[in-house]
C-alpha cells in the first residue's frame, strides 16, 4: 500500500527523456497525417504507437502534447477515414483515460450523425474493437449536445438507443464505453420520459441473458446513479432496486467478481440516492445495504470487490451523518463493523482473511472522511491495527494475510494522517500510540512482502511527521524516517539487516528480537528464516546477549515434537547457528550451550527427504560449534562428522554448500575418519562424490601429500566413471588449497607443478555430450580462475613446457566462441604472461593493445575484440600461433551467434587485407598445418571427434582461399588439401549434412581456382564440385550451383551460366534432367579448366 497521495516517480529516467521522446512522436504522427493516404504500412503505425507507449506508468508527462495530438488525429479522420488514426486514439486513451482524452475531442453537433455511421462501417471485416470503443468515447462527448435530436433527424434516438443497446452486450470494452454512452442519453431532457422507462423495463429481463449483457446493464445503471440527480431518478427507483435484487440472486453473481464489484457500486449508489431524497428517518433499503456490505461484500474472496464494499460502506456511513441526528444509528454501524470483521485467527482459513481485509480497508476509507468520532474510538483503532499487523495464518506451504498487513498499514496512515489530535494528553492512549509505531516499524524492516514493508514505512512517517509526541524527540523520529527509507526496504536484505539494526539502535521497536524468535526465523519460507537468524545474530552483537538469545533458542528447539513443526525447528538451529558464529569465547554460557547442542544432535533424524532441510540448519550450528569446541580445548563428538558426511552425500544445494563451509571448522580439529586412502574415502560418497572431493580442498591445515595427489589425479582422470562435475570439483578443491597458503600448509605438501599441470589439463577438457553441449566449458573456465588467482605462486615454479602448454590454451581460448571464455581468458593472459620465462614480447603488445581506457576487458562490439586478438594468430610463437587459429576457426565455424561468426569472418578478411606479408604468412602457414595434419582426440573419445574441429579449420581456409592467399602455393600442398577435403566430404555425405558439405565445395572451387594446382588436382575438385548437383541434399546441389555459377563467371564461361539457369537445383527430384545437366557441366567445366 502506497499513499494515496504519494508522489512516486516509477521511471525517474522517463522524465528526462521525454521531450525527446514527444518531439519524435509528434514528428512521426504529423508526417503520417500528411501523407493522406495508403502508404502507411502497419510497422509504421507499430513505430508511431511505440514512441508514446512508455508514458503508460507516468502519463501526465504527455499532458503538453494531449490536446494538439487528439484534435490534428481527430481531423485527419473525419477527412479520410483511416482506421490507423483510431488506433493512435486509442492508445492515448490507455494512456491518459477516457475521461481526459473524451474532453478534448471534436464536439460539432454535426458530427452526430456521421460518427454513428463510423460506427456501424467499423463493423465490417477490417473494423477493429479499437475503432468502436474510440468512437463510442467519442459519441459520449456528442450525445450531450444541447439541441433536441429530433431536430437533428428524426429517428436519431431510436438509432442511437438500439446502436448502444447492441454493443451493451460485447465482451471487449467497447461495452464500458457503449454504457457511459447510454446513461448520458437516457438522461437527456428530451430522452428521459420515454427510454428510461423502456431501458429500465428492458434491464428486467437482464438477469437471464448472458454475463456481457449483465455486466452492461449494471453498468449503465451505476453510470445513472454518477450522472443523474435523484429527482430525475426517483420514479424508477423501485424498479432499479428489483434489477439489483435479480442480478445479485443469479448464477453469474456468484461466479464473477466483476460483477460483484458493480453490483457494490450500483447498490451503494442507489442507497446514497434514496438518502438523498429522505428527509428525517434512515430507510429500510438503505438498512439492507449496509447490511448487505457487511456480511457480505466486505468479507468477498475478490480483493476488488473488497476494495469497492469499503469505499461504499465509508460513503454510505457517512451520508447518513446528516440523517441520523440523534445520532445512533452511525455508532451502532460503526460498532457492528468492529464486532464482525475481526475474528481470531490463530488457526483458520483464507476467509477469515478476507473478512479482516475488508474489515480494515472499511476503517481506514472511514477515516479518510473523518466519519470515526475520536478520541472515542482511538483504542479500539488503535488495538485491531495491531492486531492485524501482526496477522498471519500458517498453511503447509505458505502462509496468508499479507494482505490484511497491508491494509492495517493503511489503517494506520489514515488516522495518523486525518487525526491531528489521537491521545488529548490520555497517558494510556498514547502507549498505544507508541506501540503501534513500535509494530510499525517491525514489520517495516521484517515484513516478507515488498508492499508491506513499503506501506508500514508510510505510515511511520506520518506518525512522526503528525504525531512526534510519540518518540522521545525530533531527532529520533528524523532518524527512523530516514532508515525506513521507501527504495532502502525495498531490497529485503537490507532491510533485514541494515535497516532493521539502525531502527534498533534507536530504540523504537519494541522487542524486536523477540519479534524475531516468534515471528520471523519460524516463517514458512526458508529464506526469511534465514536472514532472520542473521538479523537477531546482528541484536545478539549489539546487545551482547549471545548466550542468553542462544539458551533462548535451544529451550524453544527443544520443545517441538518431532516431524510436526520442521520450519520451526529449522529456524531456530538456524538462528543458534548465527548466533553461535559471533559468540565471544569468553561467554559464560558456552559450555552449557555445547553440552545440550550435543544432547539435541545425538538425538536428532533425518528420515524423511522433507526433513532433509535440517541439515541445512544443523551444518549451520556445527561449524561455528565445532571451531568453539576446539578453542575450549574439548573434543568434537562424532555425532558432527556424520552429520557432516551425509549432508556431503546429499545432492540438495542448500545441505551441500553449508556442508562445505562446515568441513573447514571440522578439520580444523581432526580429519574424517579413514582418510588414510583418499580415493576410498570419496568413493564412499557414491552420487556426493563430487562434494566429497571439495570437501577435501577444506581440509587445511591439515591436508596431506596424499590428499593433494588424489585431488590432482581426479582433476586429469579419463576414467568415465569420473565425470565432469567430479573434475569440476577437484578444480575447485584445488583452488581452496592454493587460497589456503596460509593457514599452515607447506610447500613440500603442496606440490605445485603437480597442482599446475592438472589445472593445465583442465584448460584442455573440451568435453561434448549431445544432450548438454560443451560442459567442458564449465571445467575451463574454473581452471582459468584458478590458474589467474594463483599465477604468481604456481608460475616461478613451473617448467616450460607447462608454461607453454597453459599459454597456448588460454591464447586459443581468448578467441572462443563463447564470450565468457573469451573475456576471462584474456584477463588470465594480462596476468600470467609477465610472469613466464619463455618469450612472450609480441603477445605482451597484442594484449596491450586489447585495453580499454580503464584497463579492463574491453566493453566494445565483437568486430573490434577480434580486429585486435586476431593478431595473435600471426605471431612469431608458433604453438600459440596455432592455438589462436584454432581457437579463431571454431567461431568462423559457426556453433555459435550470427555476431561473433560475423565479427571473426569480418577480422579474418580484413587481416588478410590489411597486414604485413610475414604476419599473414604466419596464419596461413598455421591454418594449413592445422588442416592437413591427422589429428587425435584430446583426452578422450567423449570430446570432440577430428571431424568437427577439422570442419571448424576448413571453413576457415575457405576464407583463405576466398582472399586468394592461398592461390601460389606449392602444387604438393593443394595435394594434401584435396586429400583431406575429400575425407572430409565423405563423412559429410555419410551424415547427412548439407553444411559440410558446404564447406568441403568450399575448398574443392579454390583448389580448381588455384594457379599453381595441378591439373589433375584441379580436374578432380571440380569433379567433386559438380557431382554435388546429382546428390539428394537440396540445400548441397543448391550450394555447389552456386559455387559453379561463380566460377563460371569469373573465368567467363557462359555455356555453364546457361546450364545451370535451367535447372531449379533446390527443388528439382528428377534424376535424368540432373545427370544431363551434371555431364553437360562437367564436360564444358574441364574445357574451361
Amino acid at each position: 500500500m502506497l499513499a494515496p497521495d504519494s508522489d512516486l516517480d516509477d521511471c525517474p529516467n522517463l522524465e528526462k527523456s521525454a521531450p525527446t521522446l514527444l518531439r519524435d512522436f509528434s514528428s512521426q504522427l504529423n508526417r503520417a497525417i500528411a501523407l493522406g493516404d495508403d502508404s502507411l504500412s502497419d510497422p509504421d503505425v507499430t513505430s508511431i504507437i511505440f514512441q508514446i507507449e512508455p508514458f503508460q506508468h507516468s502519463p501526465q508527462l504527455i499532458d503538453p502534447i494531449l490536446e494538439d495530438t487528439v484534435r490534428s488525429v481527430c481531423r485527419a479522420f473525419l477527412a479520410t477515414r483511416k482506421r490507423w488514426q483510431c488506433r493512435v486514439l486509442y492508445v492515448l486513451v490507455k494512456i491518459r483515460g477516457a475521461k481526459t482524452v473524451s474532453r478534448l475531442f471534436p464536439n460539432d453537433v454535426a458530427l452526430l450523425e456521421r460518427i454513428l455511421r463510423e460506427i456501424e462501417d467499423s463493423e465490417g471485416e477490417n473494423g477493429q474493437w479499437e475503432d468502436r470503443y474510440v468512437l463510442l468515447i467519442w459519441l459520449s462527448v456528442l450525445v450531450l449536445t444541447p439541441f433536441n435530436l429530433s431536430s437533428i433527424r428524426t429517428d436519431l434516438a431510436d438509432w442511437m438507443y438500439g446502436l448502444t443497446r447492441k454493443y451493451m452486450c460485447a465482451p471487449g470494452r467497447e461495452r464500458e464505453a457503449a454504457a457511459s454512452v447510454l446513461a448520458r442519453f437516457l438522461l437527456r431532457a428530451d430522452t428521459l420520459s420515454v427510454y428510461l422507462p423502456k431501458y429500465i423495463e428492458d434491464a428486467n429481463t437482464t438477469s437471464t441473458s448472458s454475463v456481457f449483457a449483465i455486466l452492461g446493464t449494471i453498468a449503465t445503471i451505476a453510470a445513472l446513479f454518477t450522472l443523474g440527480s435523484p429527482r430525475d431518478l426517483e420514479p424508477f427507483l423501485p424498479q432499479i432496486a428489483g434489477v439489483l435484487a435479480s442480478v445479485n440472486s443469479s448464477p453469474n453473481a456468484s461466479t464473477n467478481a466483476h460483477l460483484r464489484k458493480l453490483l457494490c457500486k450500483s447498490t451503494y449508489r442507489l442507497a446514497l440516492c434514496t438518502l438523498a431524497l429522505s428527509s428525517s428517518e434512515v430507510p429500510e433499503s438503505v438498512e439492507t445495504c449496509i447490511g448487505e456490505l457487511m456480511t457480505t461484500a466486505l468479507a468477498d474472496k475478490d480483493t476488488l470487490v473488497r476494495y469497492t464494499a469499503s469505499k461504499a460502506f465509508s460513503r454510505v456511513t457517512q451520508a447518513l451523518i446528516k440523517v441520523d441526528t440523534e445520532n445512533v444509528f452511525v455508532p451502532e454501524i460503526i460498532d457492528n463493523l468492529f464486532a464482525s470483521s475481526f475474528p481470531e485467527y490463530a488457526t483458520g482459513d483464507s476467509k477469515i482473511a478476507d473478512r479482516w481485509h475488508g474489515g480494515l480497508l472499511a476503517l481506514a476509507e472511514l477515516l479518510r472522511r473523518h466519519v470515526l468520532a475520536l478520541p472515542e474510538y482511538a483504542v479500539k483503532l488503535l488495538k485491531v491495527t495491531r492486531r492485524g499487523l501482526r496477522f498471519e495464518i500458517h498453511k503447509s506451504t505458505h502462509a496468508i494475510g499479507a494482505n490484511v498487513r497491508d491494509a492495517a498499514c493503511y489503517v494506520a496512515w489514515s488516522l495518523f494522517r486525518h487525526y491531528r489530535s489521537l491521545c488529548n494528553g490520555d497517558s494510556a492512549t498514547m502507549r498505544l500510540v507508541q506501540d503501534t509505531l513500535s509494530e510499525l516499524t517491525l514489520v517495516a524492516c521484517f515484513d516478507r512482502e515488498v508492499n508491506s514493508r513499503r506501506a508500514a514505512a508510510a505510515a511511520v512517517q506520518e506518525c512522526i511527521g503528525r504525531h512526534s509526541e510519540a518518540v522521545k524527540d525530533l531527532e529520533t523520529g528524523i532518524a527512523l524516517v530516514q532508515s525506513l527509507d521507501f527504495f532502502s526496504i525495498g531490497n529485503r536484505t537490507h532491510a533485514y539487516l541494515e535497516a532493521s539494526r539502525r531502527t534498533f539502535k534507536l530504540e523504537v521497536a519494541k522487542g524486536m528480537a523477540d519479534f524475531l524468535i516468534e515471528r520471523v526465523i519460524c516463517s514458512w519460507d526458508i529464506d526469511i528464516r534465514r536472514l532472520g537468524g542473521k538479523a537477531l545474530a546482528l541484536l545478539a552483537c549489539d546487545e551482547e546477549k549471545y548466550g542468553e538469545y542462544g539458551l533462548q533458542l535451544l529451550d524453544l528447539a527443544e520443545k517441538l515434537p518431532a516431524g510436526k513443526t520442521l520450519d520451526e525447528k529449522h529456524g531456530y538451529l538456524y538462528a543458534l547457528g548465527e548466533v553461535l558464529d559471533i559468540v565471544p569465547c569468553n561467554d559464560p554460557a558456552i559450555s552449557t550451550l555445547l553440552r545440550r547442542l550435543h544432547d539435541i544432535f545425538n538425538g536428532m533424524q533425518f528420515p524423511t527427504h522433507q526433513e532433509l532441510i535440517l541439515y541445512d540448519a544443523a551444518l549451520r550450528v556445527i561449524g561455528p560449534a565445532a571451531s568453539l569446541f576446539g578453542i575450549n580445548g574439548l573434543d568434537i563428538p562424532q555425532t558432527y562428522m556424520k552429520i557432516l558426511t551425509d549432508a556431503l552425500s546429499r545432492t540438495g544445494e542448500d545441505s551441500f554448500t553449508m556442508a562445505l563451509q562446515t568441513s573447514c571448522c571440522l578439520a580444523a580439529s581432526k580429519l574424517p575418519k579413514g582418510l588414510v586412502d583418499p580415493h576410498a574415502w570419496i568413493d564412499s560418497g557414491k552420487a556426493g562424490r563430487s562434494g566429497f572431493v571439495l570437501a577435501l580442498g577444506s581440509l587445511r591445515p591439515r591436508v596431506n601429500v596424499s590428499v593433494v595427489k588424489a585431488i590432482c589425479e581426479l582433476a586429469s582422470t579419463t576414467q568415465k566413471e569420473y565425470d565432469i562435475s567430479l573434475r569440476l570439483a577437484s578444480v575447485g578443491a584445488l583452488d581452496a588449497l592454493l587460497s589456503s597458503d596460509g593457514d599452515g600448509i607447506s610447500d613440500t605438501t603442496l606440490d605445485k607443478p603437480q597442482i599446475l599441470e592438472a589445472l593445465a589439463y583442465g584448460l584442455q577438457d573440451y568435453t561434448i555430450l549431445p544432450s548438454r553441449g560443451d560442459i567442458g566449458s564449465h571445467l575451463r573456465l574454473a581452471s582459468i580462475n584458478a590458474v589467474t588467482s594463483h599465477a604468481p605462486k604456481l608460475l616461478p615454479s613451473c617448467e616450460s613446457s607447462n608454461e607453454n602448454i597453459i599459454l597456448t590454451n588460454l591464447v586459443r581460448m581468448s578467441l572462443e566462441k563463447m564470450d565468457k571464455l573469451r573475456l576471462e581468458s584474456l584477463r588470465s593472459l594480462r596476468v600470467i604472461v609477465p610472469l613466464l620465462s619463455i618469450d612472450t614480447a609480441e603477445i605482451q603488445q597484442i594484449i596491450a593493445a586489447s585495453e580499454s581506457t580503464n584497463d579492463d576487458i574491453p566493453t566494445y562490439s565483437h568486430g573490434r575484440y577480434f580486429a585486435r586478438m586476431i593478431h595473435l594468430c600471426g605471431n612469431t610463437n608458433t604453438s600459440s600461433s596455432r592455438s589462436a587459429v584454432l581457437g579463431l576457426a571454431a567461431c568462423v565455424g559457426g556453433g555459435t551467434g550470427e555476431s561473433v561468426v560475423r565479427a571473426a569472418r569480418d577480422a579474418v578478411m580484413n587481416f588478410l587485407a590489411s597486414s604485413e606479408t610475414a604476419e599473414v604468412g604466419r596464419f596461413v602457414a598455421a591454418a594449413v598445418e592445422l588442416f592437413v595434419e591427422k589429428t587425435e582426440p584430446v583426452l578422450s573419445t567423449a570430446h570432440p571427434t577430428p571431424p568437427k574441429r577439422d570442419f571448424e579449420v576448413a571453413e576457415l581456409l575457405g576464407l583463405l582461399f576466398e582472399s586468394n592467399v592461398l592461390a601460389e602455393e606449392t602444387p604438393s600442398l593443394y595435394v594434401q588439401i584435396y586429400n583431406k577435403a575429400t575425407r572430409l566430404y565423405t563423412l559429410a555425405v555419410k551424415t547427412n549434412s548439407a553444411q559440410r558439405v558446404g564447406v568441403a565445395i568450399g575448398l574443392f572451387t579454390g583448389i580448381f581456382s588455384a594457379v599453381n594446382a595441378s591439373e589433375k588436382v584441379k580436374e578432380a575438385a571440380g569433379r567433386k564440385v559438380v557431382g554435388v548437383l546429382v546428390g539428394d541434399m537440396r540445400v548441397a546441389r543448391q550450394a555447389a550451383s552456386d559455387a559453379l555459377f561463380l566460377l563460371a563467371s569469373e573465368n567467363g564461361a557462359e555455356e555453364i551460366e546457361e546450364i545451370l539457369g535451367e535447372v531449379e537445383w533446390a527443388t528439382c527430384s528428377d534424376k535424368e534432367t540432373l545427370k544431363n545437366a551434371e555431364k553437360r557441366i562437367c564436360e564444358s567445366l574441364l574445357r574451361t579448366a
